[in-house]
């Protein structure tokens, strides 16, 4: 909603300021437009004045679970569906807050008791689909992806659940090609590239699985898991100039990630430059609050490399 639109309604509240039903249009513009706080006053003050309002306890809650107090929003929206008991939409918001809030089984009953009021809700099948993957419910989960699918065909999202939930199972060549319709949707989905390189790993198929890394850091070269993965791999098939390549361009987007400077000083280590090594041990302890591995570890490392 415009300010325009805003400013309209607080003129026909300055008129009539006790007007409930132009105060909720006012907080719902307000919360709109992203003045959450202010909204929030607004519906706390309709609270007194309508105590059995679902509406109100409902919004209350949209507006706390868009400040990220997701305890307090999951009061509001179970207070306002004690009022409401039949209302979907406020167990579809109920249930993604549980969701949020790892309360699976909870959240599980509500979109079920939805999709029993509503067999057409392609989001309530696609949650719980998310819900069962989550609990590692993979054949399930497939059930209710599947109709997510159903109701829209180009939920990218049911279609990555649904490649997940299949590699989970065994089932590599589905969960292959739905990764490679989601890539299809959206060049830009990282993770999609990613556990399509990990699948080929496992087959021992090293060069797709490296056209998929290198895919993977493109898209989002802030991936660590991908950057380290590759270097192992062009390490491993003596391809240093490769791995230095990649390690030194996530140096620039990451450059206070000790790990791209330990695997870097393994490179040099490989390529026999004693200097570089060392330079680069020691520029992974000046950074080694965010160092996965031991530091006592890399001490020593360091003392070994002196030596020499």
């Amino acid at each position: 909603m415009s300010s325009d639109s805003i400013n309209e309604i607080k003129d026909k509240l300055k008129q009539n300021p006790n007007d409930v039903k132009l105060i909720e249009e006012y907080a719902i513009a307000l919360s709109d437009t992203g003045e959450n706080q202010e909204a929030l006053k607004n519906f706390i003050y309709l609270k007194k004045v309508s105590p059995d309002n679902p509406h109100v306890y409902y919004n209350i809650g949209i507006i706390l679970e868009k400040l990220g107090k997701n305890d307090d929003a999951i009061i509001s929206y179970e207070k306002a569906l004690s009022i409401a008991p039949n209302d979907t939409d406020i167990m579809y918001n109920l249930a993604n807050v549980y969701i949020k809030t790892e309360l699976y089984d909870e959240a599980e009953n509500l979109l079920l008791k939805v999709v029993d009021i509503d067999k057409n809700d392609e989001n309530c099948y696609f949650h719980l689909g998310e819900i069962y993957t989550r609990k590692k419910n993979f054949e399930k989960s497939i059930i209710y992806l599947k109709k997510a699918l159903e109701l829209k065909s180009d939920d990218i999202f049911a279609k990555f659940y649904l490649a997940y939930a299949n590699k989970q199972i065994g089932n590599i060549e589905l969960a292959i090609k739905y990764y490679e319709d989601v890539i299809s949707q959206n060049q830009d989905y990282s993770w999609a590239y990613y556990n399509l390189a990990s699948i080929y790993l496992e087959q021992s198929n090293e060069e797709q699985a490296i056209l998929y890394l290198e895919k993977t850091i493109k898209t989002n070269p802030h991936d660590l898991k991908a950057i380290k993965m590759i270097v192992k791999l062009f390490s491993k098939h003596k391809k240093y100039s490769a791995a230095e390549k990649i390690l030194r361009q996530a140096m620039q987007t990451m450059p206070d990630e000790a790990d791209i400077y330990y695997f870097l000083a393994r490179v040099y280590k490989e390529l026999k430059s004693r200097i570089n090594y060392v330079k680069y041990l020691k520029m992974t302890l000046k950074k080694q609050i965010t160092f996965s591995g031991d530091i006592n570890t890399l001490k020593e490392e360091i003392k070994e490399a002196e030596k020499r």
